[in-house]
């Protein structure tokens, strides 16, 4: 009998701070390597909003079997780091199993906000062709205002304005995957993440099949996250810019060249998600300090990504 099984089913009402959930809810959380007081902290608010969770190891070095049990969370251990498109998979197929109506997928430095599963839940109830909702993040280190949810139009990237009529969410044109709550019907039709392009560019690509099945995504704008984007955050030109390791970028390139290379997806996404490569590659060789491991990187990533064939291995 698994962890998920003990548990009492928490009821759709409204708890004494407020937060509507319910136990149809499992939160995914895919661990690699991950910050324990960081991670301590997202467990206790998923406990606060009710939600069942599952850590998926991707070959972490320091075990946390321990910490699983202390905290009472079922933990999944892959052995080895498959990525986190594997490992999503696996956790999302487990969660099923054991009867979840909706699937929340969480990196492990991503802290929710006070009764953001209640909200991203009620926009998930109240637009059943919504496949997927995620809410609106800010990174800790940046002082800057986030703006996380963007829609393409012709050949811009609209970065999203609350709206004026105060609507709750907003559709958008993808989500980041960490705090995206998904539908299981919706996962079922659009199908688990292209395990082979292993990270970066995996949220997006399932985001736009999910698109190209006739399901919209919703960006939800009460529904608050804490969350860390890239390496590092630097500041040029009075701007604060997220930053990426020379293996990230190879990762980015490649899987970026697959999905321009593929003719389902529209193509002024293509043209303007390749400019933003262009314009972020270029950045990388003007002010990096490791110039040429970035020169490199790129280099293998459009001749991979060229080349990169995938097939689900889910």
């Amino acid at each position: 009998m698994s962890l998920f099984d003990t548990m009492a089913e928490v009821p759709d009402t409204a708890s004494p701070a407020g937060s509507t959930v319910a136990a149809d809810i499992v939160a995914v959380v895919v661990t690699y390597n991950p910050d324990l007081l960081t991670l301590r902290s997202q467990t206790s608010s998923l406990r606060e909003q009710f939600v069942r969770i599952l850590w998926v190891d991707n070959g972490s070095s320091l075990a946390l079997d321990g910490l699983a049990a202390e905290l009472g969370v079922e933990l999944l251990k892959l052995g080895v780091n498959e990525g986190v498109a594997a490992a999503q998979n696996a956790g999302v197929k487990m969660a099923h199993e054991q009867g979840a109506s909706f699937v929340m997928l969480m990196d492990h430095d991503s802290v929710p906000g006070p009764c953001m599963v209640q909200r991203l839940r009620a926009v998930m109830i109240a637009h059943p062709d919504v496949a997927a909702v995620g809410p609106y993040y800010t990174d800790p280190r940046s002082d800057e205002p986030s703006h996380p949810f963007v829609w393409i139009d012709g050949l811009r990237l609209r970065r999203l304005a609350r709206p004026a009529d105060g609507a709750s969410s907003s559709e958008v044109d993808h989500l980041i995957a960490s705090g995206c709550l998904i539908r299981a019907t919706a996962w079922c039709d659009v199908g688990p993440m292209l395990t082979p392009m292993f990270i970066d560019f995996v949220d997006v690509e399932w985001c736009l099949r999910a698109r190209s099945k006739g399901w919209h995504l919703h960006g939800v704008w009460d529904a608050h996250m804490f969350h860390t984007i890239g390496h590092a955050v630097v500041r040029r030109m009075g701007k604060n810019f997220r930053v990426h390791s020379p293996t990230r970028h190879y990762f980015h390139v490649r899987n970026g060249v697959f999905l321009y290379r593929q003719n389902w997806i529209a193509m002024n996404w293509r043209l303007v998600s390749f400019w933003r490569m262009v314009l972020k590659t270029g950045f990388y060789l003007v002010f990096s300090h490791s110039r040429l491991a970035y020169v490199r990187s790129t280099l293998r990533g459009i001749v991979d990504g060229v080349q990169f064939n995938p097939v689900n291995q889910a």
